[in-house]
C-alpha cells in the first residue's frame, strides 16, 4: 500500500518549481536533497518523495475543505489576503497545536507572526506550506484553496522554516545554483542580483561550511527569493545576525514589501517586528489572541507618563484625595514619578495631572507619555514563556 502524503517525513523534501510542462508522475527522489534538511526547509515549491497527484492533491486527507466557485488564477487575482485560514486546526493527539485559528494577512505587507515558545507558529507555517496537513478548517494562500490548488500557490511562495540547511561542501553560489536548477531558466540569472541583495556577493565563492549562522540565514533568504515569489514566509530570518546584519534584512524586507510582495515573518525579535512589520498576529496556545495593526493594538495599551518633578514623594499623594486616584497609578522614580495612564487617555488626562500638581505647590520640570512598546504588550497579553517549543 502506498503510504499517504502525510506520512512521508520532512526529511525527503526536494525543491522543484511545479510547471504546466511539469510531468505530474515525476518522483522526487531524483532531485538533490539539501544536506541535513530533516524538519527543515528552503524552497519556493515542496515536492515529496511521492507522485506529484499524491503530494499536491492527496494533502487534504481528514481537512474539511471548502469549494469556491470559478478558476484558481480569477479567484487568486480577487482575493485581497495573502494568506486565509479559518477553524484551521491541527492537533497531535490530544495536544492542540493550532486551534481554530483565523488569519488575515493583507497583499502587500511586512506582518509578524509572534507567540511564546510552545504556541503553535511553526505548526502553523508548516500546514500552510502543506509539510503536514490540517485536522481542521480552510486556508488560501495568495487567493489560491489549498490544498486543492497547493501547486499552483507555492509556486509563488518563499519559505524558511526552522534554520536553513545547505551543503556544506559546495559553496554559497553553487549551492543556488543546485536548487535553481529544479527551476525555471530565469532562476539561474537571478543568483547574482540576489546574492547582493542578500550582502553574500563577496563571500558567494566560499564553501558553506565556512559560513557563520547569520550567513547561512541570508543564504536561505536568496533560495526563497530564485523564484521570484509573491509571498515569503520567514521563520526567524534574523537568527544568528549582528546588528549590522539585522538592519540589512529589515531594509531588505522593506524593500521586498515596497515592490508590492508580501512577507511573514516569525520573530523572538520583537522591536525589529515593531521597526519592520505594520501589522501583527499574536498566537498563544495554539489560538491567535489579537491581530491587527501595530499601532491599533498599542492604542488601547497603557501608557506610561514620565513626570520630572521637585517633590515625588509629596507628588504621589496629591491624587489619593482626587478624581484622578482611581484611575492613574503614581511610582516614585528616580526624576520623580511614572504615572501608569489607562489606555486610550487623552491628552486632556495629562493637562489635569499637570494641574493638580503645580496646584499643589509642586514644580513640574517635564512630563513625557511614553508609549507601550510592542514587546511590553506581547508581555502582558501572552499566558507563558520559556517553554520548549
Amino acid at each position: 500500500m502506498q503510504p499517504r502524503a502525510d506520512d512521508v517525513p520532512s526529511s525527503r523534501v526536494a525543491h522543484l518549481h511545479l510547471s504546466p510542462a511539469t510531468p505530474r508522475t515525476r518522483d522526487a527522489s531524483s532531485l538533490p536533497l539539501l544536506e541535513g534538511s530533516d524538519d527543515r526547509l528552503i524552497a519556493t515549491v515542496l515536492v515529496v518523495r511521492l507522485p506529484l497527484a499524491a503530494a499536491v492533491a492527496g494533502r487534504g486527507i481528514g481537512m474539511n475543505t471548502t469549494t469556491l466557485p470559478g478558476t484558481p488564477g480569477k479567484l487568486a487575482a480577487q482575493s485581497r489576503w495573502a494568506v486565509e485560514t479559518h477553524g484551521l486546526t491541527k492537533r497531535f493527539g490530544a495536544n492542540i497545536a493550532v486551534n481554530g485559528v483565523e488569519l488575515l494577512v493583507p497583499r502587500g505587507s511586512a506582518f509578524g507572526y509572534l507567540g511564546p515558545n510552545g504556541a503553535g507558529k511553526t505548526t502553523l507555517i508548516r500546514v500552510l506550506l502543506g509539510l503536514t496537513h490540517a485536522d481542521a478548517g480552510t486556508m488560501s494562500l495568495l487567493g489560491y484553496l489549498v490544498p486543492r490548488h497547493r501547486d499552483a500557490a507555492l509556486t509563488r511562495i518563499g519559505a524558511i522554516v526552522d534554520e536553513p540547511r545547505f551543503h556544506g561542501h559546495l559553496t554559497g553560489r553553487q549551492n543556488l545554483r543546485l536548487l535553481a536548477a529544479a527551476r525555471e531558466p530565469a532562476a539561474r540569472d537571478r543568483i547574482g542580483p540576489i546574492l547582493e541583495r542578500v550582502g553574500l556577493a563577496h563571500r558567494a565563492d566560499d564553501r558553506v561550511s565556512k559560513y557563520s549562522m547569520g550567513m547561512r540565514q541570508r543564504l536561505g533568504v536568496a533560495a526563497c527569493l530564485l523564484g521570484d515569489p509573491q509571498l515569503l514566509i520567514l521563520d526567524e530570518p534574523m537568527n544568528g545576525l549582528d546588528p549590522a546584519g539585522i538592519a540589512q534584512m529589515r531594509d531588505m524586507i522593506l524593500s521586498l514589501v515596497a515592490e508590492g510582495r508580501t512577507v511573514v515573518l516569525s520573530s523572538h525579535l520583537l522591536d525589529e517586528v515593531e521597526r519592520t512589520c505594520g501589522a501583527v498576529a499574536i498566537v498563544d496556545r495554539g489560538t491567535i489572541i489579537a491581530q491587527g495593526p501595530i499601532a491599533e493594538l498599542l492604542a488601547g495599551a497603557p501608557v506610561a507618563l514620565v513626570v520630572e518633578c521637585s517633590e515625588p514623594g509629596r507628588a504621589g499623594a496629591l491624587f489619593a484625595g482626587t478624581t484622578l486616584g482611581a484611575r492613574v497609578g503614581a511610582v516614585p522614580s528616580a526624576l520623580g514619578l511614572e504615572i501608569t495612564l489607562p489606555g486610550g487617555a487623552g491628552r486632556d488626562v495629562i493637562a489635569e495631572i499637570n494641574r493638580v500638581l503645580v496646584a499643589g505647590g509642586i514644580s513640574v520640570y517635564r512630563l513625557q507619555p511614553v508609549q507601550t512598546s510592542l514587546e511590553s504588550w506581547f508581555l502582558q497579553i501572552t499566558s507563558r514563556l520559556g517553554d520548549p517549543e
